[in-house]
């Protein structure tokens, strides 16, 4: 590439790298993927030799700072539970020192940076997108209505249904008539050992979050209003005791978010897109010797 040479090893330990990170054993690979794991090790190393050699000539375009590489730095290692386990993957890797995975991080960086300069405009999104992306999507972006809901359960695999039924009744009469509170109820009587000892409170709940049975009762009943309730699992006393209407944030809260997210499903295709326009544009700089390869 531009008269530098791209060894056989470099293809080999490339190789080696990416089987290594998705824990495949080498020695189980058959010849025909290993020759094609090849090829694309080389292409990538190819793409890269290009890469530097652009990096180079337009540095200025690509400069990082001593605190960006030693923050980079700091990430890779963090990825490692000590500095041995860290040295041993630099080992596999064919890194030798700490000075070279610096020296590779930072043109790494840089390579980065270069592109995303190239790229730039192909990933800026305007308000008139970000807006059009909020009306589409409205019904994904609202909160559906939610229910702050309480419990007092009985399972009917411990007891005869009608049993559990009749005494949860009986508890039910004693809220109503105001000579029993909720949670002390709960705590005396539910088998739910997760709430009981919470005055039954199951939380603020979403209608898709939960098993249809209990759904199905628990977004029908009024506020306030203990009902007896029977699922598949057993009698339940329910109470909402608050509703939340189903709510959709604003543009302007949201825009920020979304522009985001548009640029980030932009900027993959692009650094492809380049990558490959830089490639074809310096095809006649790349010899590749086939037979050495294969």
């Amino acid at each position: 590439v531009y008269n530098g040479p791209i060894y056989l090893s470099q293809v080999d330990r490339r190789v080696s790298e990416k089987l290594w990170r998705s824990g495949r054993d080498p020695e189980k690979i058959k010849e025909a993927e290993m020759k094609i794991l090849r090829w694309v090790a080389l292409d990538d190393l190819i793409s890269e030799a290009i890469m530097r050699v652009k990096v180079r000539v337009n540095i200025e375009d690509a400069r990082v700072s001593t605190a960006e590489v030693d923050a980079e730095v700091a990430r890779f290692e963090k990825r490692f539970e000590s500095p041995g386990e860290l040295d041993k993957a630099m080992a596999a890797q064919g890194i030798e020192s700490r000075e070279e995975l610096r020296l590779r991080l930072n043109a790494r960086l840089e390579q980065e940076k270069y592109v995303l300069s190239k790229i730039k405009t192909s990933t800026t999104v305007s308000d008139k997108e970000s807006k059009l992306w909020y009306d589409e999507h409205k019904k994904e972006l609202t909160t559906p209505e939610r229910r702050s809901v309480r419990h007092i359960f009985l399972a009917t695999l411990d007891h005869p249904s009608d049993e559990a039924k009749a005494k949860l009744q009986e508890q039910l009469n004693l809220i109503k008539a105001g000579k029993g509170k909720f949670p002390d109820i709960a705590k005396a009587v539910s088998e739910d050992a997760r709430t009981k000892n919470t005055g039954g409170n199951l939380g603020w709940m979403r209608k898709d979050r939960l098993p249809g049975d209990f759904a199905a009762s628990a977004f029908l009943i009024a506020i306030n209003t203990p009902t007896l309730v029977r699922t598949k699992l057993g009698w339940h006393i329910i109470e909402v005791t608050g509703i939340k209407e189903p709510e959709l944030p604003s543009y302007e809260a949201m825009k920020e978010d979304i522009a985001t997210a548009i640029s980030n499903s932009r900027r993959q295709e692009a650094v492809d897109q380049y990558k490959h326009q830089l490639r074809l544009l310096n095809h006649d700089h790349v010899d590749i010797y086939k037979k050495v390869l294969e």
